[in-house]
């Protein structure tokens, strides 16, 4: 029921019936107005996730964000600072939510310890991408692969012939602001293709499970140029991590099941680290799953994969509390390494004696 307030009720007493009518409708939209508001803030968001922030100013996104969750938040969706990382965001949590449901029993990974035995695995589709889904690998764990095709529907890309592919490529990453958000990196890489697959960190959904999201935005055989001194002959994966950071488990875990669906479809694959240790604590595990698994030739599991239906991907809706619990999880980076520099002003509250100084010219990678 809507009430008027008595001073309200007393300015009406002057006016005509019909004058009295506008009057109130007038009063009425300016008060429900906020709550009709409110009620959208709180309830569940129509909007496909797809579409969120898509096709808007960018300029107040942040230029140089420090690490996942630092970003500008535009209805409770975070604003990515170029609308590439934000389709891949978009495209990776409406994946999630396309592939929401209960968690499989234990006894669907019995007698596979660590994932240390055979696995069948979703087969690479003929068009040169991964199966879009959910793939589990525990109880409380799974891997996320989304799409997010770089090109507009019916562009094409240029593709290796098969004889051309000879090598898998882990890599480490930094971009332009030096902190290890996929979807950031995403938009630092805004030239030639640079690889067909990113992976995020380790993060935990709304219901408490980890994950961790691979991104494909092309086919496993696109021309790229991420391995210069390897030819770049071959896919690549950029794993969210940096040099001084500690591979997390569940990273190491997608990493070696990409690359046995690679291996799987090209067995002429050589997997392999970029150069020097960049990528090596990946490759070292793909390593040793494989030897574990080569130790014990009668085990084999299938792991349940919930696939993604394009519909339900391009239809989903909710808020992003609904899907995932959102932190920054990169390493803290001393102001003076950073190979952007923000303005002074917003940095103040991070600098501590001795002052620090610019020790090399910024350069994107």
């Amino acid at each position: 029921m809507l009430h008027v307030n008595h001073c309200a009720s007393l300015r009406l007493a002057g006016y005509g019936t019909r004058a009295r009518r506008l009057l109130l409708a007038v009063i009425a939209a300016g008060m429900v107005a906020p709550t009709v508001e409110a009620a959208r803030a709180n309830g569940p968001d129509d909007t496909p996730i797809v579409s969120r922030n898509i096709g808007v100013a960018r300029f107040d996104a942040n230029k140089t964000p420090r690490n996942e969750a630092d970003q500008t938040v535009v209805d409770g969706w975070p604003l990515y600072r170029s609308e590439r990382g934000q389709t891949a965001f978009n495209d990776t949590m409406a994946t999630l939510r396309a592939t929401d449901g209960p968690s499989p029993v234990a006894r669907n990974f019995k007698g596979c310890p660590n994932l240390e035995c055979a696995l069948a695995l979703p087969k690479l589709e003929a068009g040169g991408w991964l199966p879009a889904g959910r793939l589990w690998v525990s109880p409380t764990d799974y891997v996320v692969i989304a799409h997010s095709p770089r090109l507009r529907k019916g562009q094409s890309y240029r593709r290796r012939s098969p004889g051309q592919l000879k090598f898998f490529v882990f890599h480490e990453f930094h971009n332009s602001t030096r902190n290890t958000d996929a979807y950031d990196t995403i938009s630092s890489h805004s030239g030639e293709v640079f690889v067909p697959f990113y992976m995020s960190k380790q993060g935990t959904d709304a219901k408490g499970r980890r994950f961790v999201a691979v991104i494909q935005i092309a086919p496993f055989d696109v021309v790229s140029v991420h391995a210069t001194n390897l030819d770049s002959a071959g896919p690549g994966i950029e794993v969210a991590k940096s040099a001084w950071e500690d591979l997390e488990p569940l990273q190491a875990t997608a990493g070696a099941l990409i690359a046995t669906i690679l291996k799987a479809a090209v067995p002429r694959l050589e997997v392999v680290n970029h150069h020097g240790t960049e990528g090596l604590p990946m490759l070292q595990a793909y390593e040793r799953r494989l030897a574990a698994a080569q130790s014990r030739p009668t085990v084999t599991i299938s792991l349940p994969f919930v696939p993604a239906e394009p519909d339900r991907v391009a239809s989903a809706t909710g808020r992003l509390n609904e899907l995932i619990r959102r932190q920054g999880a990169s390493a803290p980076i001393p102001v003076a390494e950073r190979a952007v520099i923000p303005p002074r002003a917003s940095v103040r509250a991070e600098i501590v004696p001795p002052e620090p100084k610019l020790v090399r010219s910024a350069r994107l990678r």
